[in-house]
């Protein structure tokens, strides 16, 4: 005797024969810091004692809200990483983490980029920023997982003396392939670290001009 199944319980099974089904989202908090990268420079600037951290904003565009990037499992499911800080605040950190690493003075401004709102600030130089691109992806594989992210970052860095204001965007987009899967450790390592070389890359040289 023949027994009869349901479409749907057929259809469920099938998903599940295939490895085809929904995986689960969870989330995962991260908390990132600054870590000097190999071009990191600590040379004094006696000019520069303090520094007035202004508006960093979220400017990016089709990632969920406050997320920075997921890891797929084997079997689907989905780990979905948020900086515990949020994503502006987390980028302004590293950010402060760069300058405590100088023994430079970070003070809280509410500068937003304005050349037209520079002047009188306090703090020997102000920095404001937009975060363009943050995003980190992996895929764990039975032969090597596979890793990649982006990070773009637009400084605007004023001088309240003079009111001249530079901005600078960077770039960058640093992928791997290993034989072992993507933990939260590892991803709090790479972006920590791919945003710390990014500051290595183009803080010098904004300094160097604006106080020089």
């Amino acid at each position: 005797m023949y027994r009869k199944y349901s479409a749907p319980f057929l259809f469920c099974s099938l998903l599940i024969l295939w490895g085809c089904g929904a995986g689960i989202v969870k989330k995962v908090p991260l908390s990132l810091r600054y870590i000097p990268s190999k071009r990191a420079e600590f040379r004094a600037m006696p000019e520069i004692k303090s520094i007035g951290l202004g508006i960093f904003k979220d400017a990016r565009s089709g990632r969920p809200s406050g997320v920075v990037g997921e890891r797929m499992h084997m079997n689907s499911d989905i780990d979905r990483f948020l900086p515990k800080m949020g994503v502006s605040a987390a980028v302004s950190n590293i950010v402060r983490g760069y300058f405590i690493k100088r023994n430079i003075r970070t003070l809280k401004s509410k500068w937003d980029g304005n050349e037209n709102t520079v002047r009188g600030n306090p703090g020997d130089l102000l920095i404001s920023a937009r975060i363009l691109g943050l995003w980190f992806s992996a895929r764990d594989s039975f032969t090597m997982a596979k890793a990649s992210s982006i990070f773009r970052l637009e400084l605007k860095v004023g001088s309240p003396t003079s009111g001249h204001v530079i901005t600078k965007t960077i770039q960058l987009e640093p992928t791997m392939r290993r034989n072992i899967f993507w933990e939260p450790g590892d991803v709090e390592n790479w972006l920590s670290h791919t945003i710390s070389e990014a500051l290595d890359r183009i803080l010098p040289d904004l300094q160097r001009r604006l106080a020089g």
